[in-house]
């Protein structure tokens, strides 16, 4: 994790009820840095995302077969805290995912507000075949305010493993 502080980690498959005994643990943590409600409220709502992407997207197929498992850390450096996540992507999902990150990263913060307000009012919204609408990254960008950091590690013809970093100031005027 580059030198954080690492606050909390989660290796392995994550279900709705570890996402549900997460929840809570994160609270506590944060709660010890006398975070504001706000930036309080910022973590939770990522680690939601981030916890709900590893549970919807993982890699269940020939999971065994490989070392690497999906991976939650909430970290601390310096005046930042860090939500960081890693999981097995199919080599064929990465440049529709990397195009993704890189659009989402392009974005103003009021580009980001509006794309957001327009997924959420879309009649039909086009699902991926795992169920997302896209939404859970640019929510991450919009309450971080900050580029998502990403990674791409290829392990073999067929997988690599992705990691996403996303940054969330403790306070509201820190950069």
């Amino acid at each position: 994790m580059d030198g954080d502080e690492v606050l909390l980690s989660r290796e392995g498959l994550i279900t709705k009820s570890d996402i549900l005994h997460i929840l809570p643990e994160i609270e506590v943590l944060v709660d010890k840095y006398k975070t504001s409600k706000i930036i309080k409220r910022k973590i939770v709502n990522i680690a939601i995302e981030s916890l709900q992407n590893l549970q919807i997207h993982a890699f269940l197929d020939h999971t065994e077969s490989y070392q690497q498992k999906p991976l939650f850390v909430l970290s601390k450096a310096e005046n930042n805290f860090f939500i960081s996540i890693g999981n097995l992507v199919n080599n064929t999902e990465i440049p529709y995912l990397k195009d993704k990150l890189v659009k989402i990263n392009s974005l103003e913060d009021d580009e980001v507000k509006y794309l957001y307000n327009v997924i959420m009012k879309q009649t039909f919204v086009k699902f991926s075949d795992k169920g997302g609408a896209g939404l859970g990254l640019v929510d991450m960008k919009k309450k971080s305010g900050h580029p998502l950091q990403y990674h791409f590690s290829r392990i073999d013809d067929s997988v690599s493993y992705f990691v996403l970093k996303v940054k969330i100031p403790m306070t509201e005027d820190n950069d």
